[in-house]
């Protein structure tokens, strides 16, 4: 779709230092992993939303990806609309930043090949190249390949593969915040997630939602500059458990409208849907998205915790 510019502080949050696990050196916090209790691997799911009959392809497109770091929580949950999604027209030369990317860091201790293999699956249908970022600047030497985007679908986040010097293999959830909102966008999810911020900077920070003695599950914000808006990701929907709803609704941009007797629905600053599971309870349960037909759970190990079918 095109090619985005950066500095070299920049390309950090893309992963040249900021990918890197609590060892790194640019790691404020340490070891510090801000989970208060026991880790939950459903703190956040992500919703894949999909066309009638399209949840298989994208279960067995997403987990030959997710298998080559293999963690052992579920992190999506593919759905199937009552209809088609319409195709929205599409104008080459504007650049359009999606508000949601999973960004997989890899440890190049493991060898080029893996990173090199795992990039050549993403060059190839139902893959789609996004972009490519070119940084300037000084910093650590990386393979070109690893500044390229790829999207499974229009409304789809973004995905990319990112080499790593050292620390532990991380998937990243990273939500592009625009520039207005940035503070107040990190300030709500800090809420929403009763965890605290485990690296931050002026414009980047990032919480540590799950971790092994192998892999790290992120969330992370990104500032946009001035000139740039995030794009809400139509076809996604991430869904978090909350402890406490008041607290939550009372830092809500938007109003907060139940849809069924644990789910509540409401938009972020930058208007990202999101879903707040308000009691702890087991996940198989029943979830009324607007008629979508949910399918299972995705786990990298192949592990599919059915949910249900909603008619």
């Amino acid at each position: 779709m095109g090619t985005r510019r950066l500095t070299a502080d920049d390309y950090m949050d893309s992963g040249a230092e900021t990918g890197e696990s609590d060892c790194s050196p640019m790691s404020s916090i340490g070891s510090q992993l801000s989970l208060e209790g026991s880790q939950d691997p459903f703190l956040v799911v992500i919703h894949l939303i999909t066309n009638p009959g399209c949840s298989d392809i994208l279960h067995n497109t997403i987990h030959k990806l997710l298998q080559w770091v293999t963690p052992d929580w579920p992190l999506f949950c593919a759905a199937e609309r009552a209809s088609p999604l319409q195709c929205k027209k599409s104008y080459p030369s504007v650049f359009i930043q999606p508000a949601l990317a999973v960004i997989i860091f890899l440890q190049e201790k493991y060898g080029d090949k893996r990173i090199l293999q795992l990039h050549d699956y993403l060059l190839h249908p139902p893959w789609q190249y996004h972009h490519t970022e070119h940084f300037t600047g000084k910093i650590l030497p990386y393979m070109p390949c690893t500044q390229d985007f790829f999207s499974l679908a229009d409304g789809m986040p973004l995905w990319a593969i990112r080499q790593m010097h050292y620390g532990k293999e991380i998937i990243r959830y990273t939500i592009y915040c625009s520039f207005d909102h940035f503070e107040d966008m990190v300030a709500l999810y800090k809420v929403i997630l009763a965890h605290k911020v485990s690296y931050s900077k002026s414009d980047f920070c990032y919480f540590t939602l799950y971790s092994t003695s192998n892999t790290d599950l992120q969330l992370s914000f990104k500032k946009l500059p001035k000139d740039m808006f995030p794009t809400p990701t139509e076809s996604t929907i991430l869904e978090f458990r909350v402890q406490e709803l008041a607290q939550v609704v009372a830092m809500l941009p938007k109003p907060c409208s139940p849809i069924s007797d644990i789910r509540w629905q409401t938009e972020d600053y930058d208007g990202n849907k999101i879903l707040l599971q308000v009691k702890w309870c087991s996940y198989v349960c029943d979830l009324n998205l607007n008629s979508l037909k949910l399918y299972c759970i995705i786990a990298a190990d192949n592990t599919n915790v059915f949910i249900g079918v909603l008619h």
